[in-house]
């Protein structure tokens, strides 16, 4: 069972007590003590026995009370939940945690979280499965951009704190506006982070691109929530980044070559992909989508192995595109 951040700091508080040879045996009521003094708040005797319990279960922590000297003690000298090793998997869970977290390298909180994990690591003397070129086992894709990396901290604390932001913000081929921001989620698609949040100046839910902010300081502005905000709801019938709430989702159905249709069925271009047909000759699927442009960019990259069946708009459209592209590479 995962232990929660708050239980694993009485522990640790707890296994200080037990182990300080300058008191020995200390009371229930010392021990209490001490949670409240370092932690700020009080806890009930019947937590102090549930985190016995759970440290005796879980560390195997010898610990006894001594009737005698009414206190408690570890059993074993020299134990500690300090020096409990973590498993083999645990520690390539961290290693691959930090691995994971390259997308957001170049901020101090990247750097923060490399540094806990590397000092946890370290803590207990095992060697780094990842990190070292000569025994790299995992690799990100990485982003060969990193603009908008310098602006994730800032956005990320106002967030988690519920606090409004001015955002300079310059378009492709736009003037810069300026923006006070209600941040409500960060976004990562292929490469590029996402700011979604309510646009005081828009009176509307914007996405912002963060490689295409120029600025971010508070704003003594007040923080507008949105409880009605779902991150899955907002991008429910989105393939991408790109919305458009004002019109409604349509049904796309696409027909692939039996080549490609096992990447299709075992990575699905969309959560509402379902199959309609699979012959020797097809794969067709449907979609349940907004005609976004990632999902043109999406059925263009798969060249001569799609084909679109409906709506007709969207095949004739792709039609169009591919006809063009024909014309560029025949047209000399």
């Amino acid at each position: 069972m995962p232990i929660n951040k708050s239980a694993f700091i009485r522990y640790r508080i707890i296994d200080s007590c037990l182990t300080n040879p300058m008191r020995r045996y200390p009371t229930m009521q010392d021990i209490l003590a001490k949670i409240e003094t370092q932690l700020g708040t009080s806890i009930s005797p019947s937590m102090f026995s549930k985190d016995i319990q759970q440290m005796k279960q879980m560390f195997h922590a010898p610990i006894r009370y001594d009737r005698g000297r009414n206190g408690y003690c570890y059993d074993e000298e020299g134990f500690s939940i300090r020096e409990f090793p973590l498993t083999h998997e645990e520690v390539q869970a961290l290693d691959y945690s930090t691995a994971l977290l390259q997308q957001l390298k170049g901020t101090r909180m990247f750097q923060h979280f490399e540094n806990a994990i590397n000092k946890v690591i370290e803590g207990y003397r095992l060697s780094p499965i990842l990190g070292k070129s000569e025994s790299q086992i995992l690799q990100v894709e990485e982003p060969l951009r990193t603009d908008s990396s310098r602006w994730l901290e800032k956005i990320l604390t106002a967030i988690v704190e519920r606090t409004a932001l001015q955002i300079a913000y310059q378009g492709f081929g736009r003037e810069e506006k300026t923006h006070t921001m209600s941040a409500y989620l960060l976004k990562e698609y292929r490469n590029r982070w996402y700011l979604i949040g309510y646009s005081s100046r828009a009176k509307n839910i914007l996405v912002m691109a963060l490689d295409r902010i120029n600025d971010v300081q508070p704003s003594p502005e007040p923080y507008v929530s949105a409880p009605d905000f779902s991150p899955a709801d907002f991008f429910r019938y989105s393939i991408g980044i790109t919305q458009v709430h004002g019109t409604k989702p349509e049904q796309v159905i696409l027909s692939f070559s039996q080549a490609q249709a096992p990447y299709i069925l075992s990575q699905p271009m969309h959560h509402s992909q379902t199959v309609i047909q699979e012959n020797a000759n097809e794969l067709r699927i449907s979609l349940h989508v907004y005609l976004t442009p990632e999902l043109r960019m999406a059925i263009l990259s798969y060249g001569p192995e799609v084909q679109v069946i409906e709506p007709v708009s969207l095949r004739d459209e792709i039609a169009g595109l591919i006809a063009d592209m024909g014309r560029k590479y025949t047209d000399q």
